[in-house]
């Protein structure tokens, strides 16, 4: 299987050296795109240090359109691998990511213990929206705000979504098990170190509320976008 690490990255420059040279230092690494989201510090320069790809947006954008833009760069690649870039995420968990998807997982989402060493920020947002994206998923999802996870490219190719910050990577995993694709959850260790979070409770919380109503109702009224997805993958199938 070709796969691909993406990385993106927004005012990283202090921890993704050591990420990267992890992921370089694994049996068999695999190819890294970093996506530098308007940083205003040395973020490229660390990753071109590291000989990763690296693409730039001139100003920030948000993780969801860092994202979608790293999934665009990657179409070479049967699966695509996404973790931060901040050193939450062990790149040593990559090959075990890779066996699930060769083992017939069409994504594999981290899962994170919520414990008391979480922020409480990030444990009240990962537990309140995990809930929720569990009931309208139609399968236990259980982190559903973990960024670590590995896409086959038939999921990327064929799950609409929409541009966006944190909200992405939840609108992937439930529209993902809403088309039929094959989710599995793949237990990581939970690390937090001096990374500050870019989430922030004002803007990305009600982002992420305001995506889960959208997914709540689109389930008695699918966007087209949704209709042509379900289509396709109900002709292929047949």
């Amino acid at each position: 299987m070709h796969v691909a690490a993406l990385v993106p990255a927004y005012q990283a420059a202090a921890h993704l050296g050591e990420v990267l040279m992890r992921i370089r230092a694994l049996p068999a690494p695999p190819d890294v795109l970093v996506v530098n989201d308007g940083s205003r510090d040395a973020t490229a320069e660390v990753a071109r240090m590291h000989d990763a790809r690296v693409l730039s947006f001139a100003a920030n954008r948000g993780k969801g359109h860092a994202l979608l833009a790293g999934f665009d760069a990657l179409t070479d690649y049967d699966a695509v691998i996404t973790l931060d870039a901040d050193g939450q995420h062990p790149p040593e968990c990559i090959p075990e990511f890779i066996a699930d998807a060769e083992a017939g997982a069409d994504v594999v989402l981290g899962m994170r213990h919520f414990g008391s060493n979480m922020p409480p920020l990030r444990r009240w947002a990962n537990g309140f929206s995990s809930g929720w994206v569990t009931a309208i998923a139609g399968q236990r999802i259980s982190d559903s705000q973990c960024g670590y996870r590995l896409y086959r490219r038939g999921v990327l190719d064929a799950v609409p979504v929409t541009p966006g910050r944190y909200e992405v990577e939840s609108e992937m995993a439930v529209r993902a098990a809403r088309l039929g694709f094959k989710v599995v959850e793949r237990v990581i260790p939970t690390v937090y170190g001096t990374e500050t979070s870019h989430l922030t409770i004002h803007k990305d919380v009600p982002r992420i509320f305001g995506m889960l109503m959208r997914l709540t109702l689109e389930r008695l009224a699918p966007p087209p976008e949704m209709r042509t997805a379900l289509a396709r993958r109900a002709s292929r199938s047949a």
